[in-house]
């Protein structure tokens, strides 16, 4: 079902923002995950007998998934926003032949699990099917270069859709996971190699030239990701985990002032952010809860809840 822009914005906006700083701190002092678990179910999330963490994720990631499907205000914007679910399961399926993956890992969208898994990719759009047979080709079967092949196209299929607002925003997105990976390379002592993503806005020798200079955040000085890249050189490329807790952030604010802009995708393209920054929280809480380490949760908290 489509719908029309204003209604799909209104929709959004009635789902949204289930979580504050206060029932975050009630969940992650919650005594245990089943308490924490019907905490969340009181608030609205996804809720059965004899959850996990993985589970919770899977659950609440298809009710997402649902809402897209049926209330997108048109079929490129639900194609460009389920994309990344889609793609998680073609990894998941692929790597299937090479080693044990989680059965309950995969989401309810895109193309039949087992036949991806078998060779047959009939039913995935032509920059899935297309990065799938060049796997094939290689005869490629390590997990990271599978994941590095198959999010590239993804981003391919995702730029393809030809809707200004969402092609700024993933192009941002792609700017933080380039600059982020040329974080990495710094922190190993890595000569720059075939690990960015295309499509963003950040020139390639730009991100070959961070991995080798002395002071990183000076290479990307007159793009809008400074503070960001100085951030990353502050805490001397250690806990990247910072750094993608803050691209979050950075996705979330650069559509939160259009949250009333009803003629537009933008409204839709928020709550879609905030509702994956959510899920992302919880599951951080809830792994907090489970290993016991209540206290670090609040390190790691989005500026969102702050």
């Amino acid at each position: 079902m489509i719908t029309t822009k204003v209604y799909a914005n209104m929709s959004a906006m009635q789902y949204g923002k289930r979580m504050d700083a206060e029932r975050l701190r009630r969940v992650v002092e919650a005594k245990s995950l089943g308490e924490a678990f019907k905490m969340l179910g009181d608030y609205g999330f996804y809720y059965s007998d004899g959850l996990t963490v993985d589970g919770f994720i899977v659950g609440e990631t298809d009710r997402l998934i649902e809402f897209i499907s049926d209330v997108a205000a048109s079929e490129r914007l639900k194609t460009a926003l389920t994309a990344r679910f889609v793609y998680n399961n073609a990894k998941l399926a692929y790597k299937s032949r090479f080693a044990s993956v989680p059965s309950d890992g995969y989401y309810s969208v895109g193309a039949d699990a087992e036949k991806i898994a078998k060779g047959d990719y009939s039913e995935t759009d032509k920059f899935l099917c297309a990065a799938l047979q060049e796997l094939d080709e290689a005869e490629e079967n390590k997990p990271q270069a599978i994941d590095l092949s198959l999010t590239r196209a993804m981003y391919k299929q995702v730029l393809s859709c030809g809707i200004r607002p969402l092609k700024k925003y993933f192009r941002a997105e792609i700017d933080m996971k380039n600059i982020l990976s040329a974080a990495r390379m710094k922190r190993l002592n890595m000569s720059s190699g075939d690990e960015f993503i295309d499509g963003g806005s950040l020139r390639r020798d730009m991100l070959d030239e961070a991995v080798a200079a002395e002071r990183f955040a000076e290479c990307f000085e007159n793009t809008p990701y400074y503070e960001y890249a100085e951030n990353i050189e502050r805490g001397e490329f250690k806990e990247l985990w910072r750094a993608e807790r803050d691209a979050d952030d950075y996705l979330y604010y650069l559509t939160e002032g259009t949250v009333t802009a009803y003629t537009s995708f933008l409204p839709f393209l928020n709550y879609y952010t905030e509702t994956l920054v959510e899920l992302k929280t919880v599951k951080t809480a809830l792994v907090c809860i489970k290993t016991n380490a209540r206290g670090s949760f609040y390190e790691r908290i989005p500026q969102l809840y702050k």
